[in-house]
C-alpha cells in the first residue's frame, strides 16, 4: 500500500504543468498573522509591498497577534510608507475561536479583495508571487496551492535535512493535486476566491481547533471548487528553519495533531498517514523481532526506493535540491521519530505559539 501511495503521488507531480492563461488581475488581499516577528517583518513586508502587481488593486493586511515585541511599530511605519499597507492590532484571545484563525478571520473581515493570497511572518516572498498564484485562478478554481520550502541559505547540516523533510511533505501533497484532490498545503503560500471561503463558513468549522487552517481550507475548498499547484519559480516562497530539534520535533507534533479528525473529513488521506505510520514502525520493531530481522533489509530497501521517486521527481518538479547524504540520513532516521510524532500528535502534545 505504501509503494502504491508512492505511484500515486509521483504520477500526480508529472502531472503538473505552468498553465499559460491570458492575464488576470482582480483585486487582491494579502493577508499575514503575524506574532512576535519583529526580527522577520521587516524583510516580508518589503517583499510584499514591492509585488509586481498593480497597486490600485492590491491592499496588504498584516494582523498583529498579541505581539509583545517591536511588530507593532514595524507594521505602523510601513502603513505610513505604502497606503495599500495596512495592520489591525489583537490585544487579546477570542473565546470562541483559536488565536491564528482568529487572527486570519479578522484580516479576511477587514479587507475586500476578491481573491485571498496568505503567507506566514517569518516568510521571504518574491517580487511575483501574487501574480503567479492569482494567473492559475479561473472561473471554476476555488484555491491555488503554492510551494514553500525552508530557506537554506545558512549552511548547516540540520537546515539542510529539514528542506529533505518538507520537501517530502510538499511533494506528496502537490502530487496529490496533480489529481486534482486537496489533501494539505501550507499557510506559507496559499490563495483562495473570498467566494470560495465564504462558501465553506469561514473558519466556523474548525474555530476551535489549534492547528490545521491550511489543510482545512485545501479540503473544504477543493470539495466545491477546482485546486491548482503552482509550480512557477516566480511564486516560490522560504520559510525560516526550526531553530532547535525541540523546535523540529513540536513542529512535526503539531502537524501529525491534524490527522485526529480526518476520519471525518478525508479518509483515504488517513489509510495513507496510518499506511506510513506501518511502515515505519515495521522497521523499528524489526530491530527486536527475531522474525522480522531476517527481511529487514529488504523491507528498508523497499522503503528507500518508494521515498526516493517522490523526492526526486518532487526536487525536479518543486526546484528543491537534497545531497544523498541527506536522503541516506532522512532514510534512517525517519522510522524512528515518525512513530513518535506520530503518537503525540494524537494525544495532542505540543506547544502552540499562542
Amino acid at each position: 500500500m505504501y509503494f502504491l501511495f508512492t505511484i500515486y503521488f509521483t504520477t500526480g507531480l508529472h502531472r503538473l504543468k505552468t498553465y499559460k492563461r491570458k492575464e488576470y488581475l482582480p483585486t487582491i488581499s494579502i493577508i499575514v498573522a503575524a506574532r512576535n516577528e519583529e526580527a522577520n517583518l521587516q524583510l516580508l513586508l518589503q517583499n510584499l509591498a514591492e509585488q509586481d502587481y498593480p497597486k490600485e488593486k492590491i491592499e496588504i493586511m498584516i494582523v498583529n497577534d498579541r505581539s509583545t515585541d517591536g511588530s507593532w511599530q514595524i507594521i505602523n511605519n510601513f502603513s505610513k510608507l505604502y497606503p495599500f499597507v495596512k495592520g489591525i492590532q489583537i490585544d487579546e484571545k477570542n473565546k470562541d475561536m483559536t488565536p491564528k484563525k482568529h487572527a486570519l478571520t479578522c484580516g479576511i473581515n477587514n479587507t475586500s479583495g476578491e481573491i485571498i493570497l496568505s503567507t506566514d511572518g517569518d516568510c521571504t516572498v518574491p517580487k511575483g508571487w501574487a501574480r503567479s498564484m492569482v494567473r492559475l485562478f479561473d472561473d471554476n478554481t476555488g484555491i491555488v496551492v503554492g510551494r514553500s520550502s525552508i530557506d537554506t541559505s545558512n549552511k548547516s547540516f540540520f537546515i539542510e535535512y529539514q528542506s529533505l523533510d518538507f520537501l517530502g511533505i510538499m511533494a506528496a501533497n502537490a502530487g496529490v493535486v496533480g489529481w486534482k484532490k486537496g489533501w494539505s498545503g501550507s499557510g506559507q503560500n496559499i490563495a483562495y476566491k473570498r467566494k470560495a471561503f465564504e462558501k465553506i463558513g469561514g473558519f466556523e468549522p474548525v474555530a476551535k481547533a489549534l492547528s490545521g487552517d491550511d489543510m482545512y481550507l485545501v479540503q473544504s475548498i477543493s470539495r466545491h471548487y477546482d485546486i491548482h499547484f503552482n509550480i512557477d519559480h516566480k511564486s516560490f516562497i522560504y520559510t525560516a528553519p526550526a531553530p532547535s530539534i525541540k523546535a523540529f520535533i513540536n513542529q512535526r507534533i503539531r502537524w501529525a495533531s491534524n490527522s485526529r479528525s480526518l476520519w471525518e473529513t478525508n479518509l483515504v488521506f488517513l489509510i495513507f498517514l496510518i499506511t506510513a505510520f506501518i511502515s515505519n514502525n515495521i522497521l523499528f520493531i524489526a530491530f527486536w523481532t527475531e522474525e522480522l530481522l531476517s527481511i529487514l533489509l529488504f523491507l528498508f530497501f523497499i522503503k528507500i526506493i518508494c521515498d526516493a521517486l517522490v523526492l526526486y521527481t518532487g526536487s525536479v518538479k518543486l526546484n528543491v535540491s537534497f545531497k544523498k547524504i541527506h536522503f541516506v540520513v532522512w532514510s534512517i532516521l525517519q522510522p524512528i521519530y515518525i512513530p513518535l510524532t506520530g503518537l503525540l500528535g494524537l494525544l495532542g502534545w505540543y506547544r502552540w505559539k499562542g
